[in-house]
């Protein structure tokens, strides 16, 4: 199909020399601004490109600063080392310290950033970008991106401008021709625009590889997080450590499974705010904890407190709670998040050995005044040096047997049979074990009430093998011990009627003075159990009765 025949009049005739100089120019100014314009965008697409690798890095690396995981944050960097327009990178703690990072070019990374602005000085971009999570600000990323050099820029805007020069010529010398002029400027523009969009292309390819790089740093940097985690799950149960998390904005609190146990809970019991906390501690321990958590915030110091938790069951537990508060960029505290561990046990432990260190000192006192009183009664009661020694030191023996035999059985107590076949074990060759006969059901004597039997008991068969039935070789000594209700003292509780009787000795006259074992025997054992003792000199043999009520001192075991 043939032009009208006016535009072939039109194209045909030749066009004035300022019209094609017009023409030219206008070419020139129009390839100009385009390449301008290319520029521009090529610019702006560049600076969105990093400004999301930006975004990418600082979410990836918001969980590692948290837990400041130097580790995790430089495997990130690491994985962006692959994209050559990443000149500098580097990840920066809330005060504004580098963490990890590095720098390919000649310009170092800066010593501490701020999230600011995009920047750029023509060959490169630069761009800052907060860390935040939940509101806390932990730090800042900081990358460094080159542009595609000027002179491959020039070159690929060369082959334009050599085609807005031709088409200048063409026109200037062609101008009468205007079908060539507008064939050339056809070429020119689908030229430009294959150009425009090859460079589309290019970039489009640049971004999907670079966020391909992030995404698999992405993951791998979400792995290594969750190997962290899982590590640090297994040590705290490896040393049943319990972990918890308070909002102190809202109290919302995040326990795990070790710390809900100190308090008897389980997964499904309601432990999830301060006030519930609270609730399940000793009142009386309640102002401690809240006063540790008030000064911890107020010095931004580490918290450590020790508290007793009542459990439902009524069980009273020991809780040793650590734990350190995290602060936003106006330096309020927002959340605090620690460690708890039972000392339950230890605390037990502790009472214990306090317990027994008063105990051992009570006896200690106690086992210093029964020697001061052996040593000032026996002195009362011998007439020389001789004597004293001789009555003292076995009085003294004596004494150690019963500790002997107290300690052998962690000074809980002994039987009643056992202290006295110990006292009577010196005065019975193997071949006389008839001589002594014992008698009586399981009585179990405390530790002070074993002493003081055994120094009775010690008197009185020192005072038979000097003076009674075990001085000869047909003497016979009988103990026996009964529990039982008398009549003759109604209203008393059950009491233990313990019986010594002498026989086959010499005869026994009443003495013309009383020494120590009669005394300690009839007063002090006595006033000891709250009870009755009494000696009987029968001539057939000495008989010694005593009768001590049940206690604490003295049980019939099961």
């Amino acid at each position: 199909m043939r032009p009208p025949a006016w535009l072939r009049g039109w194209s045909s005739s030749p066009l004035p020399r300022w019209a094609t100089v017009v023409v030219a120019i206008g070419l020139i100014l129009a390839g100009l601004s385009l390449a301008l314009y290319n520029e521009q965008m090529g610019a702006a697409q560049k600076h969105r490109a990093v400004t999301v690798q930006a975004q990418i890095l600082s979410g990836s690396v918001a969980a590692a600063l948290a837990f400041d995981d130097r580790a995790t944050v430089r495997e990130y960097i690491d994985a962006l080392r692959a994209n050559p327009d990443l000149e500098a990178v580097g990840v920066y703690d809330a005060q504004g310290g580098l963490v990890a990072g590095y720098a390919a070019g000649r310009a170092p990374l800066p010593r501490s950033n701020g999230a600011g602005p995009l920047a750029s000085d023509g060959e490169h971009v630069v761009v800052t970008a907060p860390v935040v999570q939940g509101g806390a600000r932990l730090g800042s990323v900081y990358l460094r991106s080159t542009r595609e050099p000027l002179s491959r820029r020039a070159a690929g805007y060369s082959g334009i401008g050599l085609l807005i020069v031709m088409a200048s010529l063409v026109v200037t010398v062609l101008g009468a021709s205007n079908r060539s002029l507008s064939r050339a400027h056809h070429r020119l523009q689908g030229e430009m625009r294959r150009r425009a969009k090859a460079e589309r292309d290019l970039r489009r390819s640049q971004e999907l590889e670079a966020a391909t790089q992030l995404t698999l740093a992405t993951e791998r940097g979400h792995a290594a997080l969750r190997q962290s985690e899982q590590r640090l799950e297994f040590a705290l149960d490896a040393g049943r450590l319990g972990s918890w998390e308070l909002d102190l904005k809202t109290g919302a609190l995040a326990a795990s499974a070790f710390f809900r146990a100190a308090f008897g809970l389980g997964p499904d019991d309601l432990l999830d705010d301060r006030n519930a906390l609270i609730t399940h501690v000793h009142s009386s321990d309640r102002q401690r904890l809240q006063r540790a958590l008030a000064r911890a915030i107020a010095d931004k110091s580490d918290l450590e407190v020790e508290f007793r938790t009542v459990t439902p069951q009524e069980e009273v537990r020991w809780l040793l709670m650590r734990g350190r508060a995290a602060y936003d960029d106006q330096g309020l505290a927002v959340k605090m998040a620690g460690l708890s561990l039972d000392i339950t046990d230890r605390k037990l432990a502790e009472h214990r050995q306090q317990t027994l260190l008063d105990e051992l000192n009570h006896r200690v006192k106690n086992t210093l005044a029964t020697v001061q009183s052996i040593a000032m009664q026996t002195s009362r009661t011998t007439d020389d040096a001789s004597a004293f020694e001789s009555a003292f030191l076995a009085r003294i023996s004596a004494l150690a047997q019963a500790h002997d035999l107290l300690t052998a059985v962690a000074w809980e107590g002994a039987s009643l049979q056992r202290v006295v076949e110990q006292i009577l074990a010196p005065y019975v060759t193997d071949d006389q074990v008839g001589r002594v006969r014992l008698t009586g059901p399981n009585v179990r004597l405390g530790p002070n009430a074993a002493v003081s039997l055994a120094m009775a008991f010690h008197e009185l068969a020192t005072n038979a093998a000097k003076y009674g039935s075990l001085s000869t070789a047909s003497g016979v000594v009988e103990v026996n011990w009964t529990a039982d209700k008398s009549s003759e003292h109604p209203g008393e509780s059950l009491a233990l009627e313990i019986d010594w009787r002498e026989s086959g000795g010499p005869p026994v006259a009443l003495p013309s003075r009383r020494g120590f074992g009669s005394r300690f025997v009839e007063q002090a054992l006595a006033r000891e159990f709250d009870g009755v003792c009494e000696l009987i000199f029968e001539p057939k043999g000495l008989r010694c009765h005593m009768r001590l009520p049940l206690s604490q001192k003295l049980q019939l075991a099961a």
